[in-house]
């Protein structure tokens, strides 16, 4: 466990370094067919599958599924094991509907702030609800896979460190895209993403799902490894493979970011 300050970032910015952080497995959505290699928590239920081209560039299938309590809450992601650098993505409720936006933390000091570029979220509807109990975000990310972002095409070829948090307490303003993120009182951590076994020739007809006139860019062009020590390697965790949830004290945090 990690001790928190109130000045402390939502996602737990320092992570300790595991050896055994969990790894994900095959999992088809039963909804939308879309298959994914996903990470779950058995103990939070946070859930998030990635889905990639045969020959990836710059775009990925991400979903991320994780109960709701009373009040609400919100679930994040990050593209490396790290939550000072790298993009993170946040979701949250707003009604019946998902908000989400883009964060990116430069300091453990202070809140993320907005962050734009040519990435970009396109919500897959079918795969995307919110009821009382839970909520799910289905979600082709474009432009996101890019070493400056977290992992580079080159590091598909292999086993690629994520984070990811869950709060159970309601965002500020559900309707603001920069809304303040309570913090993840439910629980954070790293895992690692079996990127190689997320590649499959079907992925073009599954970023479909995200609306007629969308066309994603997944490549015939082999992709080259990425070096080792190269296009991420974050080290971080507050996890093991057995309990996922790490409830610490803390602060809450602003964050800002937009959709493009």
């Amino acid at each position: 466990m990690i001790a928190l300050s109130a000045t402390t970032l939502f996602f737990a910015l320092h992570f300790f370094a595991l050896s055994n952080a969990q790894t994900t497995a095959s999992f088809t959505d039963p909804v939308t067919g879309i298959q994914f290699q996903r990470f779950f928590g058995a103990k939070t239920q946070f859930a998030f599958g990635i889905a990639l081209p045969e020959n990836p560039t710059t775009d990925f299938i991400g979903q991320m599924t994780f109960p709701l309590t009373a009040a609400g809450g919100w679930g994040g992601i990050a593209l490396a094991d790290d939550m000072v650098g790298p993009l993170l993505l946040a979701a949250w409720p707003n009604g019946n509907e998902v908000q989400s936006s883009f964060r990116l933390a430069s300091t453990e000091e202070a809140s993320p702030p907005v962050v734009a570029g040519s990435f970009n979220v396109v919500p897959i509807p079918s795969g995307t609800s919110v009821n009382g109990t839970n909520m799910s975000f289905t979600f082709l990310c474009r432009n996101c896979i890019d070493s400056k972002l977290g992992f580079a095409a080159g590091n598909t070829l292999g086993t690629f460190g994520m984070g990811w948090a869950l709060a159970g307490r309601p965002v500020s303003d559900p309707a603001d895209v920069a809304t303040e993120l309570s913090f993840h009182d439910k629980g954070f951590d790293e895992f690692d993403a079996q990127l190689n076994a997320a590649r499959s020739p079907l992925f073009g007809e599954w970023a479909l799902l995200a609306g007629a006139g969308i066309v994603s860019n997944g490549s015939t062009t082999a992709v080259t490894p990425v070096a080792p020590g190269t296009g991420g390697g974050f080290s971080g965790g507050d996890d093991d493979a057995s309990e996922d949830d790490d409830e610490s004290e803390g602060a809450e945090v602003d964050s800002d970011d937009e959709d493009d």
